[in-house]
């Protein structure tokens, strides 16, 4: 008998089995029998279906590098994972339901032949295809779902964190206001505003992390600016939050453009502050601005520990290790990944250099742009 005949002609007893097993798992082990069960029976028949179609060598290549034929709709594996998460399953549980359906099968249809032969191979092969193409159905529609939830909370947490920051600037800001203040606290109120300012900034690229990542892309509204003159602002905030450090700008003269002043600004801070966390202690950093008729260059160039050429390739990257990590001083690499999608969205470029001889030099070009509607 061919297994997916044996599938169907013994499908209540596969589906018990791996009832049997659905209740072992802590999250759902107080669910009915259709609750257990969830999609199962659907898999089975789309595993048969497929076991009994026509494969030539090369679409059984193809999927095991997963290329799939698209589905147009859901599939039952995807709605599976779906039901799953909303009850509470880890991606481990999803995935221990899978294999314990491929160990019942197999062992179920084993035990109907003595010897294999051609065909009993060729349906394992195919078999173990077709649970291998619902198991990552279901686990990528499960990150997705799980991904999504991630990014939202993140977008909840974000906008909420705002308000009592904006209550504590302007706490601040009032009490450097009080000229009875004496110094001592007028230092301590420096302080106070310089951190809810720093928080302000994580929490406007987590804000962008989570914005992007829930399929929207960075919103920018270009208007004609001097750059000149927003550089040199940005660099002498930078130089008062970092006193310690040495930031050396040169800039060229005539750098009118057509960009999202709140977006470049946050894009020169991410990168200029990269460059002190990362930079060796008592070297310079330098920013240096270039322009040509129809582009502008920022170069931001630091001394410190040689970036590997792995974690060049995917420094941008905020699912990469390297990006999305914990720095030694505490700060997440959201930084560089926002910066990112600030250039790409003003159709600009940015890449990254690191040797012993110069350092780590950032390189960035940005169209100058055009006035809205020109």
């Amino acid at each position: 008998m061919r297994l997916a005949a044996f599938i169907r002609q013994n499908l209540e007893i596969i589906l018990q089995e791996w009832e049997d097993f659905a209740v072992t798992l802590p999250p759902i082990k107080d669910s009915n029998k259709m609750q257990l069960r969830d999609h199962a029976q659907m898999m089975l028949h789309v595993i048969c279906d497929d076991l009994e179609t026509f494969q030539c060598a090369q679409v059984s290549i193809d999927k095991s590098w997963g290329k799939a034929p698209p589905h147009s709709t859901f599939t039952a594996a995807e709605s599976h994972a779906e039901e799953r998460i909303n009850s509470g399953l880890s991606i481990e549980e999803v995935m221990a339901e899978y294999r314990a359906l491929r160990a019942s099968v197999l062992r179920l249809w084993q035990s109907k032949f003595r010897q294999a032969n051609e065909h009993v191979v060729q349906d394992m092969i195919r078999f173990n295809e077709a649970v291998d193409q619902s198991l990552t159905e279901s686990i990528a529609r499960y990150t997705c779902l799980q991904r999504e939830a991630q990014n939202v909370f993140l977008a909840i947490l974000g906008h909420d964190v705002r308000n009592p920051l904006g209550a504590i600037s302007m706490g601040s800001q009032l009490l450097l206001q009080d000229d009875k203040l004496d110094l001592k606290h007028v230092n301590i109120a420096k302080v106070i505003r310089l951190s809810v300012d720093r928080a302000n900034k994580i929490v406007s690229d987590l804000l962008d992390f989570s914005t992007t990542h829930l399929g929207m892309n960075i919103p920018v509204t270009l208007v004609q600016m001097d750059f000149q003159v927003e550089c040199k602002a940005i660099v002498d905030e930078l130089r008062l939050f970092y006193p310690k450090s040495d930031i050396r700008l040169e800039m060229e003269s005539d750098l009118i453009v057509y960009w999202d002043r709140a977006r470049i600004g946050q894009a020169l801070s991410n990168l200029v502050a990269n460059a002190i966390h990362h930079g060796s202690p008592g070297t310079a950093i330098s920013v240096t601005v270039t322009k040509n008729d129809n582009a502008i260059q920022w170069v931001i160039q630091n001394q410190g520990k040689v970036i590997s050429s792995e974690e060049l390739r995917c420094l941008f990257n905020s699912h990469k290790q390297y990006s999305i990590k914990q720095s030694a001083d505490g700060h997440l690499g959201l930084g560089l990944y926002v910066t990112h999608l600030i250039v790409e969205a003003h159709k600009g470029t940015i890449r990254v250099t690191s040797t012993a001889n110069e350092g780590t030099i950032f390189t960035i070009t940005l169209p100058r742009g055009h006035a809205p509607n020109t």
